[in-house]
């Protein structure tokens, strides 16, 4: 039986409509949710950081039947009144302590969730209004896991669109329903009694969540695409952070293979020669759905090399994996996920917070995207 790795009691608390004067809630045991659904969201730099996400869950047409659970490093780095806390039928803070690891606290965010279907977003992801509704009728089905359609949220910026089209480009755009072998990760919705027997390993599954995944279809479960569920997502968009990225990325996936298909080292040796084609395999894969996206004609020429320079950049870097392996890949991507901010553009900072200013003055007339 899997090891049972749920919070602390002192480390959950809780504050709904009723108790949000102190602005960090109480502790409480568990108790039974009046939650259709759960947003595990977490938070390394406080209120701020989240203020965003919060609010367009706020937004959601079933919002008094989510639970928020912010992961955070202590309670007080969340300031519940601030974010709206009573907007929702439970907010609860779990205090991990300093997150170095986003798998684990996201992981204790699903342990400490009280309802039947868990969904876990990032602070640089943005719901639209119907995404937890579309969720949590998708989970009306056989799936163990339901994920949303990903659109851009930094339009304007070259390197978003390369790494938004390497990352989430498959799920974006028109889609159909129906089973997947993959959805978005960091930004899907999985049965909490599914998860149950993975609870000894969950933030390591949860670290690169293809694992997690692979381990739910292996386990006889299927995955599902909701596209009624939309959310838009802040990409990396820093040339230099754009090339680091994908340097590890590359590194990790070539590990990875290497590792799944079992092979001896001369098929290492022999994979890791083939590097330079890989771009040009890519593209072609890529071809038909980024003539779909909705990029900039005046940005179109950059994405295209940007994405080619990238691709090779990750290319060569599967090579290196291949021959020696993960490495501390993983750890290196930490930065990427855990301080978004520090991976944006002067341009996309200045965007989102035009964003921000606009959401808090409704009149103002904005060109921006909620």
């Amino acid at each position: 039986m899997a090891r049972n790795t749920r919070p602390t009691l002192e480390s959950q608390r809780v504050v709904t409509g009723t108790d949000t004067q102190s602005g960090a809630g109480m502790t409480v045991g568990p108790r039974t949710s009046p939650s259709s659904i759960t947003v595990v969201i977490v938070a390394v730099n406080g209120t701020r950081s989240i203020a965003r996400t919060v609010r367009n869950l706020s937004d959601q047409t079933i919002r008094r039947s989510i639970e928020v659970v912010v992961v955070a490093a202590t309670r007080d780095a969340i300031d519940s009144v601030a974010l709206g806390a009573d907007a929702f039928a439970a907010f609860r803070v779990v205090a991990v302590g300093p997150i170095t690891k986003r798998g684990a606290a996201a992981a204790a965010g699903v342990m400490a969730a009280t309802s039947a279907v868990v969904a876990l977003i990032e602070d640089h992801s943005f719901p639209e209004p119907g995404w937890a509704a579309a969720l949590v009728a998708a989970h009306d089905g056989p799936w163990s896991g339901v994920g949303p359609v990903v659109e851009n949220a930094n339009v304007l910026s070259t390197m978003s669109w390369v790494n938004f089209i390497l990352s989430y480009g498959v799920f974006s755009g028109e889609q159909e329903p129906g089973e997947r072998e993959i959805l978005p990760w960091h930004n899907s919705a999985y049965k909490r009694r599914a998860l149950d027997p993975f609870a000894d390993r969950l933030g390591d599954l949860l670290e690169w969540e293809g694992q997690l995944q692979d381990a739910l279809r292996a386990s006889g479960s299927a995955l599902y695409l909701e596209p009624r569920a939309r959310t838009r997502h802040m990409n990396v968009s820093r040339f230099d952070s754009t090339l680091g990225l994908n340097l590890q990325r590359g590194r990790l996936l070539g590990a990875q293979r290497a590792e799944r298909e079992g092979w001896p080292s001369w098929r290492r040796l022999a994979q890791a020669a083939a590097f330079p084609i890989f771009p040009f395999l890519q593209l072609r894969h890529a071809a038909s759905r980024i003539r779909e996206m909705p990029i900039p004609r005046e940005l179109a020429a950059k994405v295209h090399a940007g994405l080619f320079a990238t691709l090779c950049v990750m290319a060569a870097a599967e090579a290196w994996g291949l021959v020696l392996g993960a490495g501390d890949a993983v750890a290196r991507m930490e930065d990427y996920e855990l301080h978004r901010d520090r991976h944006l553009t002067g341009a996309d900072l200045a965007e989102a917070a035009l964003v921000e200013r606009a959401r808090q003055a409704p009149d103002a007339a904005s060109p921006m995207h909620p």
